[in-house]
């Protein structure tokens, strides 16, 4: 039987048996990602005590198998002109083949827009004005794209979107523009709201140092350091972003190392 409950302190590590699953880049008991979680835990704690659940939880038969994460765009210190009563939906993850198959990712969707429509806790029970989120690239038959336009999100300006209780009102992003501060060293961005942020943005720092053990190294925690992220928009920061020698490497550390390290190498020898 599936269930949806939303985050407390009671039940906070569940979200972890659900995004540390079987991951082949990182044991779960690398030293890294356990303080990758710990930064995530406290954001996690942060937003329960300012701005109450943030995250709900699938259980199937007792047992976590998928969450959902998101935040009033209010809460976002790294952003430009948030908009009232809208919600960023960052991510939902449902790593698991059984409960995939019984619909967990389609009941924690169901779960947030009826609660958007009703009054959400993180919103002092206002009711959202319209969801955006900007998907990324997924594992699986089923891209988040599709998997999101299949209740009811369109393709807005740089996002997709979902109108609640209002309409959607766009928010222009300003374009990444390289700084002459930025050239000859490396910027890393990272997201504490995803427990890989941290571990993603020490195995960068790690491997551009290995090519070059001069290079200088800057790390944003862009909750906590949001200058860092401000001064130089990215369209997203799920979890870990970097600027070399004022060149954005978009290729993904984690699918394919060998194109970031190709694509850092060029951008070095600019």
């Amino acid at each position: 039987m599936l269930r949806v409950e939303d985050i407390s302190e009671e039940n906070l590590e569940d979200v972890f048996k659900i995004c540390s699953w079987n991951r082949a880049f990182a044991p779960r008991d690398d030293p890294i990602l356990e303080k990758g979680m710990e930064i995530k835990r406290q954001w996690l704690l942060d937003m329960l005590g300012r701005h109450r659940s943030c995250t709900k939880i699938a259980y199937l038969d007792g047992n976590p198998v998928a969450q959902i994460l998101f935040y009033p765009e209010e809460t976002m210190p790294y952003i430009h002109d948030p908009r009232k009563d809208v919600v960023h939906l960052q991510c939902i993850y449902s790593p698991f083949p059984d409960s995939q198959r019984k619909g967990a990712g389609a009941i924690l969707m169901k779960d947030l827009v009826d609660t958007c429509e009703a009054g959400l806790s993180c919103l002092r029970g206002r009711p959202c004005s319209f969801l955006v989120t900007r998907p990324f690239p997924h594992e699986g038959d089923l891209s988040l794209s599709e998997f999101y336009g299949k209740y009811g999100f369109r393709q807005g300006t740089q996002e997709m979107y979902l109108e609640i209780n209002g309409e959607y009102v766009p928010r222009e992003a300003p374009e990444y523009r390289p700084l002459p501060e930025d050239r000859d060293r490396t910027i890393i961005l990272y997201n504490p709201a995803c427990e890989w942020g941290y571990l993603a943005a020490f195995k960068i720092k790690e491997l551009l140092q290995e090519m070059n053990p001069d290079l200088p190294v800057k790390v944003f925690n862009i909750w906590e350091r949001p200058e860092g992220y401000m001064k130089r928009p990215l369209q997203r920061v799920t979890s870990a972003q970097v600027i070399v020698n004022t060149q954005l490497v978009n290729s993904s550390f984690w699918a394919d190392k060998e194109a970031f390290r190709r694509e850092a190498i060029e951008a070095l020898e600019k």
